[in-house]
C-alpha cells in the first residue's frame, strides 16, 4: 500500500503510517484501516501528528488485528455495509485507552482490561478520544451459530475480562500480541484453535441466556452443540459420539435436537467441513494449498473422498470450483 509502510513477517503483516506531518500521516491511517478492515469513514478527533499501526494475519479460523494508534474515530453507516465483501464479528481486547462503541439501540464502553464486540455487517460507529492499543479476533458469523446481518446480543456487548471465559481470553490475547510477527504457520494454526474455543465460549455468555421454555432451552443447547463443534472442525476426531460426551448428553438426544432442523449431528459436520473447504478453495489467500491439503485441513483427510463429498454436495468437484472462484476473487 502507497500511503504506509509494510512489513509483512509469517502469516502477519505490518501497516505502520509514515513519519510525515499531521495529513499525510491521517490519510494513510485511513486507508490502513480501511485494507484492514473493508470501507469505513475514519475521523480525527484530536488535533497535531497522528501515528498508528495496524499488525493483523490469519490464524487457523480466525484473524487477529492488533492495533495502536492516536485518538479518532471509525464509522460504517448503512450504504458502506451493504457494499463490504468481507463482514465478520469483531471480539477485541482493550490492552490500553478507552473505546466508546454503539451499534443498534446499544452503547458501551470499554476500558483497558475489558473485551467488547459488534458485528461489522451492521452499521457502528466507535471512538477513541485517547491513544488506543487493543486486539481485535475476526471471525465468520458460523462459528457463533449466527447469521450477518441480523440483530443479536453480540451488538455493543461489553465483558469485564477478569472472570469466567474472558479473563483467559484476555490474557491469550494479551501475551501473543508481542509475538504475532514470530509465530510460523503451524503455530499460528494452533493458536486460532486455541483462540476460537475461547472465543465461542465468551460469546455464549452472551448468547445462551434462555427462560423455562422447553424449545427454548433446547434451543440454546443445540446452539453450544454447534459452536463447540465449528471451533473444531478440523480435528479428525470430531464425531456426533464426541460431541454428546462433552455436553454430558445421550447420543439419541443429540440426534433428536438436530432432527428439529431435519438433519443428523454427522451430516450438519460434514457439511460444514465442506462448507470451510468451499470458502478456502475460494480464497487467493490459500490458493497454495493443494486440494488434498484444504480437505485435511478440516479434517478430511481421503482426497478422493472428499471430491466425491464436495461433487455431491456443490455440484462440481473442487478443482473445478477453484479454477471458477479464484479469478473472478483475485
Amino acid at each position: 500500500m502507497k500511503t504506509g509502510l509494510i512489513d509483512s513477517r509469517g502469516p502477519v503483516r505490518v501497516l505502520r503510517t509514515q513519519e510525515s506531518r499531521l495529513r499525510h500521516s491521517f490519510h494513510s491511517w485511513g486507508d490502513m484501516v480501511a485494507d484492514a478492515c473493508g470501507p469505513l469513514h475514519v475521523y480525527r478527533t484530536e488535533p497535531g501528528d497522528f501515528h498508528g499501526a495496524i499488525a493483523s494475519g490469519t490464524f487457523g479460523t480466525v484473524q487477529l488485528a492488533a492495533v495502536q494508534a492516536g485518538p479518532h474515530s471509525v464509522e460504517r453507516t448503512a450504504r458502506l455495509a451493504g457494499k463490504a465483501t468481507f463482514t465478520p464479528l469483531y471480539l477485541t481486547c482493550v490492552l490500553d485507552g478507552e473505546v466508546r462503541l454503539s451499534q443498534g439501540e446499544r452503547t458501551a464502553v470499554a476500558r483497558t482490561g475489558n473485551l467488547f464486540s459488534y458485528d461489522s455487517s451492521r452499521p457502528f460507529r466507535m471512538s477513541m478520544r485517547h491513544p488506543i492499543h487493543m486486539v481485535s479476533v475476526k471471525f465468520d458469523h458460523r462459528l457463533v451459530d449466527l447469521r450477518a446481518g441480523l440483530e443479536h446480543p453480540l451488538g455493543a456487548a461489553v465483558w469485564c475480562g477478569a472472570k469466567g471465559a474472558s479473563v483467559l481470553l484476555a490474557g491469550l490475547l494479551r501475551s501473543a500480541v508481542p509475538h504475532m510477527t514470530e509465530f510460523d504457520t503451524a503455530v499460528a494454526d494452533q493458536l486460532g484453535s486455541s483462540v476460537a474455543s475461547l472465543v465461542t465460549a465468551v460469546c455464549a455468555e452472551k448468547l445462551g441466556t434462555v427462560g423455562r421454555d422447553p424449545a427454548a432451552a433446547r434451543q440454546a443447547l443445540l446452539h453450544r452443540v454447534k459452536t463447540f463443534a465449528r471451533a473444531r472442525l478440523s480435528c479428525p476426531e470430531l464425531s456426533p459420539g464426541l460431541l454428546a460426551r462433552s455436553h454430558n448428553i445421550s447420543l439419541r438426544y443429540l440426534q433428536l435436537l438436530f432432527q428439529e432442523e431435519n438433519t443428523s449431528p454427522a451430516l450438519w459436520i460434514r457439511n460444514e467441513r465442506l462448507a470451510r473447504c468451499r470458502d478456502e478453495l475460494a480464497d487467493p489467500r490459500t490458493a497454495h494449498l493443494t486440494v488434498a491439503g484444504v480437505a485435511e485441513r478440516w479434517g478430511l483427510d481421503s482426497a478422493s473422498h472428499f471430491s466425491k463429498l464436495f461433487r455431491e454436495r456443490y455440484g462440481l468437484t473442487p478443482r473445478e470450483w477453484r479454477r471458477q472462484s479464484l479469478p473472478s476473487r483475485a
